[in-house]
């Protein structure tokens, strides 16, 4: 279709049209859009988003003169972005990512707005729709690999101060041992909520107050810095003031001294900078711009309805396409052998806080010891049906180091022939240990959390099951490492013969 004149307002079967389609999409993606909202409202971390929206209105609002009266040229490029969002969704909803499919929301209103107004009205609306971005939680991987860096990082600033301070203390990982007493520097207080919450204050700040890119990129830049040392400081005096640590308005309110600090810090530098180089404030962009003369009302927009019918098309085929069946152990872990070759196992209580953490559907924890030399390894295996939760994400890889391991060596190691695992040297205390883990996705061992998304879109899409586990073992390093290696490979490939028995494939 080649792009036709379109202009707002628009005739009446422009409107229902537009309205239709956007009733379609609200009915495709309200269960996404419900549990956004609840994870927004639930989640501290992610609670700032819940204004972002009422800010983006607001900026629209400001601009409706020039929205109402300037002409807009429709483009069927819109039907194209349409279908990409759409196709995102599926690998969205089949690969388990929640990410993906609230951004092919996000993603669609922009098709919807190129349907009715091409680019231009796309540029017009740019950072209200930037702001609605923002307001979405970061992948789950992408969150564990900041969070873990961060509570580090948070960790070595916390402990530091104290020592400048005059206090002796130790540090073991996110650890930091006070004598009397341990401070553990959890996910919560990485540091992540606040610099996800000030980029996005900063962006809005930037938007009303600053024009020059190389300001805004820098305000944005000092932003990051700002809220991990200032977060540091929390805990450093959390250290100092136990009653700080425990959740109250005492911990609330040193909360919020970091946004006051940090904005703070924002004016600061804001002031700075102008008074290098002069802001000219007369190109104010939420100034509305005078009314254009525009033509062609009554013309029906074609582009407008031809989205409508791919998204009538669209609704059922995605419903059908996406339906995903719960695979069920072949059978329960109880029935999983205790006696594997010479290594006799003693099954392990879980403290259910964990379970549900994880989100898995079945679970074997047991620790393993050999009858000849009565060497011990641990044992665990979580299970999970399908992938609706997300929790195939806590992988040792970033659970260990959360709970005070030092992370000394890691990469991928041959057990046997084409048979490859994840492996770690941990370290707390001084007490260190081997670790093997891989995940299980239709029998087939994988070893990169990238390629075992892949797999679950793959499965889903070709066999309708997102179905994995996850196996985690354990071995103290108390000798010769080849030994405590010779051991765990050993032990590693009884448990890979014994899996198919339980594990569908």
């Amino acid at each position: 279709m080649k792009n036709e004149t379109r202009t707002l307002p628009i005739p009446s079967v422009n409107i229902i049209t537009a309205t239709v389609l956007m009733a379609g999409i609200l009915y495709l993606f309200w269960p996404v859009l419900i549990y956004l909202a609840t994870l927004l409202s639930e989640n501290e971390d992610y609670s700032f988003g819940l204004l972002l929206p009422f800010v983006s209105a607001y900026i629209v609002y400001l601009k409706k003169d020039e929205l109402l009266n300037r002409p807009w040229k429709s483009s069927w490029i819109g039907l194209a972005v349409l279908i990409f969002a759409l196709g995102l969704h599926v690998i969205g909803v089949v690969g388990t990512g929640r990410y993906f499919s609230q951004l092919s929301f996000l993603i669609c209103l922009i098709g919807l707005f190129i349907l009715i107004g091409g680019w231009d009205l796309c540029k017009t609306l740019s950072f209200p729709l930037f702001l609605l971005f923002l307001m979405l939680p970061p992948p789950i991987t992408f969150i564990a690999d900041l969070t873990l860096p961060l509570q580090l990082i948070s960790s070595r600033l916390a402990t530091a101060l104290l020592r400048f301070g005059g206090i002796p203390v130790l540090r073991h990982g996110n650890i930091i041992d006070l004598g009397n007493r341990q401070l553990q520097v959890v996910a919560a207080c990485s540091g992540l909520r606040y610099i996800l919450a000030l980029f996005a204050l900063g962006c809005i700040f930037c938007y009303f107050y600053q024009r020059r890119p190389w300001k805004v990129s820098l305000l944005l830049v000092i932003l990051i810095p700002g809220a991990i040392l200032a977060n540091a400081f929390r805990v450093a005096a959390m250290g100092l003031f136990p009653i700080l640590e425990q959740p109250g308005f005492w911990h609330s309110f040193s909360g919020w001294l970091i946004f006051v600090f940090c904005f703070g810090l924002l004016l600061t530098v804001n002031q700075l900078l102008n008074r290098l180089q002069p802001e000219n404030l007369s190109s104010d962009p939420a100034a509305p711009i005078a009314p254009t003369p525009s033509a062609g009302r009554r013309a029906i927009n074609r582009n407008l309805i031809a989205g409508l019918v791919l998204m009538c098309l669209a609704i059922p085929l995605i419903h059908l396409g996406t339906r995903i069946n719960p695979r069920p152990l072949k059978q329960s872990f109880d029935k999983f052998p205790l006696e594997i070759g010479p290594w006799h196992g003693n099954p392990i209580p879980v403290d259910p806080e964990m379970i549900k953490a994880t989100g898995a559907h079945a679970y074997f924890n047991a620790d393993y010891k050999a009858i000849s030399d009565h060497k011990q390894i641990s044992l665990w295996i979580a299970y999970y049906e399908n992938q609706e939760t997300e929790s195939i994400g806590h992988t040792p890889r970033h659970c260990l180091p959360g709970s005070g391991w030092d992370t000394l060596k890691s990469g991928v190691t041959e057990i046997a022939p084409g048979k490859k695992v994840n492996y770690m040297i941990m370290d707390a205390m001084g007490k260190k240990v081997l670790v093997y883990y891989w995940n299980l996705v239709g029998g087939k061992i994988v070893t990169s959390d990238r390629w075992n998304k892949f797999y679950l879109i793959y499965h889903g899409l070709i066999n309708r099951r997102t179905d994995a586990a996850l196996v985690r073992l354990i071995i103290p390093i108390d000798g010769d490492m080849e030994a405590v290696r010779g051991n765990l490979n050993s032990f590693a490939n009884l448990v890979i013969s014994v899996l198919p028995k339980i594990i569908p494939e």
